[in-house]
């Protein structure tokens, strides 16, 4: 009987090593997977940034901006830059009136270390002039799924096309 526990006890121990082995082991890559890594992000975010940069068209416009008014002449384009954190839920909800058309509509996180959480970034839409007048760019910083109840942060531009 103490040689059979014994024996029990012994096959224990060994589940348990090779066990406890397996959960230390880093996870391989099935055939069609691909592991990324910093490198490969750090490339690709370098990329981002250089399309953003090259597809900035025209006047920046900033939070700065807010309340004021440009002009610009019909078929122009400015880039609208707006601060947000998406990671809270928060976005910026944009209203044009009819003589502006969006071009093009990107979001930019910050830079960050390692394991960071609720990153905010850098929300940036190019906006053409497509008809003469007063236009103008409305927006409200909010969570897409609350009600709005007149205390968000809001954003006016007006834009003066000739």
């Amino acid at each position: 009987m103490k040689k059979m526990l014994k024996i029990i006890s012994m096959i224990l121990v060994i589940a348990a090593v090779v066990f406890a082995a397996g959960c230390t082991q880093k996870p391989e890559t099935a055939g069609n997977e691909t592991q990324v890594n910093e490198t490969q992000v750090n490339e690709t975010q370098v990329n981002e940034t250089q399309v953003n940069e090259t597809a900035e068209t025209g006047q920046v416009v900033t939070e700065a901006d807010n309340g004021t008014s440009i002009s610009l002449k019909n078929g122009e384009s400015f880039t609208l830059q707006l601060r947000e954190n998406p990671t809270t839920g928060y976005s910026w909800e944009l209203n044009l009136s009819e003589g502006l058309s969006i071009l093009s509509d990107n979001y930019t996180q910050d830079t960050v270390s390692e394991n960071a959480t609720g990153v905010p970034g850098t929300h940036s839409w190019i906006i053409e002039t497509i008809a003469p007048g007063s236009q103008q760019v409305n927006g409200i910083y909010k969570r897409s799924w609350e009600n709005t109840t007149g205390t968000e942060e809001n954003f006016t531009l007006a834009v003066e096309v000739v």
